[in-house]
């Protein structure tokens, strides 16, 4: 995840691994590690100090940045970081060199395609398939940069597209949601202003809503809803402050829950459930790690410090099971049959795998529907109802778990679909209407429009699953009939579907699946009979494997949904069951940890915040 300068913002990428019976996705995020690089201590430093977020340890892996060098930014993609620009002496330069590390093994390299522009006090922000370094600091003669440089995650090459921040500064924050970038705070003179990059066009503009504080040299971190600006300097002093943008409306206040310990020059990364604000100077020179608690943002000082203290480092989130399964909380489970057909919505709690029925339910009882997810919204869309197919999308507001019929539905009445999504978009494949259909119609979640751009599955099938890595979509399985082991990709940067030849190890329908970052997971299913396999796609290769680890019970119709760590398979039959399943990404091991939904049913669809 992307972190500013002198705080560099974890990289939400929101992107939206799935899930399906009635397919139903879950959302990417979190990272594994985050990794602080570089920085000053007298002298210049190439260190790297690893963060663990599963207990908060901290390490220094001993693999470096190929330049010791401070005042540098950083982003990241699903599978890399890339450290850009920085201050470097001897020979006392300011420097355009990108260093990039491969979260799979931890290593650092220097690609060659560095920034346009030679310059330290940079900030970086990325979206799904871009990384953004703006601002900086270059001398002599002093000149405050306003550039903005573009890392493309597909090639790694850079350029300068041309749209820029409104002002020139150094020292400048940043954080993102799912579409906008935010820097925040900078100098030359110190300036409480916030610019926002818009990721779907890359134009900039100051939406006017600041930081309460002008500073500059501050972090900034981000979980799902909010942005968080911490620490910085005003000339003297240094500063706790702990500033909040909303993204639902890009409104910022400060809530008061600030930084332990004053200081500037930090760096911050996130995992799902925290935000970490690293090093800086107080002074003297600091190695503490603070942590902000997203879930009541309160901050505090666990007591695992980096291995040594600096100022003006960098940092990014990531890991070797990186792939930004987005921040989250809660999965819920909506519709499906009980008999009869039914519009309850369940609420599995990921931390602590309780469930409960919140009474916020779809607007139409139905079974055989699918759902994708963002970062605000989860829709549910098709299935059939007790008056026929329907074409309904129903919107679950994940910030007050209400839900509504927006009206923007499915282009095509069906049921026993599937559904991906993309960091802009989900995809609802295949179903009956009848008869068997090979449709993908689009959902926009920048304006919840839907229509069917005409690249649909290799062949028509009902009761498939999906789930999609951040490249491509995969819908596995299904009826035709007969029983299918087809797996189909969609391609999220054009939109193309094939059949790559890799398919599931057996034929079957009614199955769901659900994804970490480096493996996609199919489970259950009628072949017939019901089976408990789980079948592995890995997304490195898109070879399919049984590893032997399947569901407590064999069933079929269920609905799944997965945090960062675990997946969870629900509900299904024959006959109607309410179980939960968990499957541990860490080793791939399955387990039914007895919080089962609370009421038996089968053909329902799941989503994630």
């Amino acid at each position: 995840m992307a972190q500013g300068i002198f705080g560099l913002d974890r990289v939400y990428k929101k992107q939206v691994q799935n899930v399906k019976n009635d397919n139903f996705d879950s959302w990417p995020e979190s990272a594994t590690y985050g990794y602080f690089g570089g920085g000053y201590n007298n002298p210049y430093l190439s260190t790297v100090d690893r963060i663990d977020f599963s207990n908060e340890t901290t390490s220094a892996p001993g693999n470096n940045l190929t330049q010791a060098r401070y005042g540098l930014a950083a982003v990241s993609s699903s599978s890399y970081g890339y450290f850009g620009g920085g201050y470097f002496s001897p020979p006392n330069t300011y420097v355009t060199t990108v260093d990039r590390l491969d979260f799979s093994n931890e290593t650092f390299s220097a690609p060659g395609n560095n920034l346009t522009q030679a310059r330290e006090g940079l900030a970086a922000v990325s979206s799904s398939s871009y990384g953004y370094f703006a601002g900086g600091f270059t001398f002599p003669p002093a000149s405050w940069k306003d550039t903005v440089d573009r890392i493309d995650f597909s090639n790694e090459t850079t350029s300068a597209p041309g749209n820029d921040i409104p002002s020139g500064r150094q020292g400048l924050g940043a954080t993102q949601s799912s579409s906008y970038g935010y820097f925040g705070g900078g100098g030359s003179s110190v300036v409480s202003l916030v610019d926002r990059i818009d990721f779907s066009n890359e134009t900039t503009s100051a939406p006017g809503n600041n930081l309460s504080q002008a500073r500059y040299n501050l972090a900034a971190t981000s979980s799902s809803s909010y942005g968080y600006f911490g620490g910085g300097e005003t000339i003297p002093p240094y500063v706790t402050t702990v500033d909040r943008i909303d993204f639902s409306n890009e409104t910022t206040s400060a809530p008061g829950n600030n930084l332990p310990q004053a200081r500037g020059r930090l760096a911050a990364v996130s995992s799902s459930s925290y935000g970490y604000f690293g090093g800086g100077t107080t002074p003297p020179f600091a190695a503490t790690v603070d942590r902000i608690d997203f879930s009541n943002e309160t901050t505090s000082a666990p007591g695992n410090n980096l291995t040594q203290a600096r100022e003006q480092l960098a940092a990014v989130s990531g890991g070797a099971s990186y792939r930004i399964k987005g921040s989250r909380t809660y999965g819920y489970f909506g519709g499906g049959e009980a008999p009869p057909y039914v519009a309850t919505v369940d609420r599995l709690d990921f931390s602590n795998e309780t469930t409960s029925a919140p009474g916020n339910n779809l607007t139409q009882a139905r079974n055989g529907l699918a759902a994708v997810s963002t970062s605000s919204y989860g829709y549910f869309g098709g299935g059939f109802a007790p008056t026929g197919y329907v074409t309904t999308i129903d919107r679950i507001d994940f910030s007050n778990e209400t839900f509504s019929a927006p009206g923007n539905n499915l282009t095509q009445a069906r049921y026993g679909l599937a559904a991906v999504s993309s960091n802009s978009y989900g995809y609802f494949g295949g179903g009956e209407t009848p008869p068997y259909v090979d449709t993908v119609d689009r959902l926009d979640y920048s304006n919840e429009t839907t229509s069917a751009p005409g690249k649909n599955l290799s062949a028509v099938r009902r009761s498939l699953a999906a789930v999609s890595s951040n490249s491509y979509g995969y819908f596995g399985g299904g009826f035709t009939p007969p029983y299918v082991a087809t797996v189909d990709r969609i391609d999220f940067s054009n939109e193309t579907t094939s059949a790559p030849g890799n398919n599931l190890t057996q034929a079957r329908s009614g199955l769901a699946a659900v994804s970490s970052s480096s493996y996609g997971y199919f489970g259950g299913g009628l072949a017939p009979p019901l089976v408990t396999t789980v079948d592995r796609l890995d997304f490195s290769n898109e070879t399919t494997s049984a590893p032997g680890n399947n569901l407590s019970q064999a069933r079929y119709n269920l609905a799944a949904v997965s945090n960062n760590s675990y997946g969870y398979f629900g509900g299904g039959s024959s006959p109607t069951r309410s179980t939960v399943d968990r499957i541990d990404f860490s080793n791939e091991t399955t387990s039914a940890p007895g919080n089962n939904l609370p009421q038996a049913r089968e053909s329902l669809a799941a989503v994630s915040n």
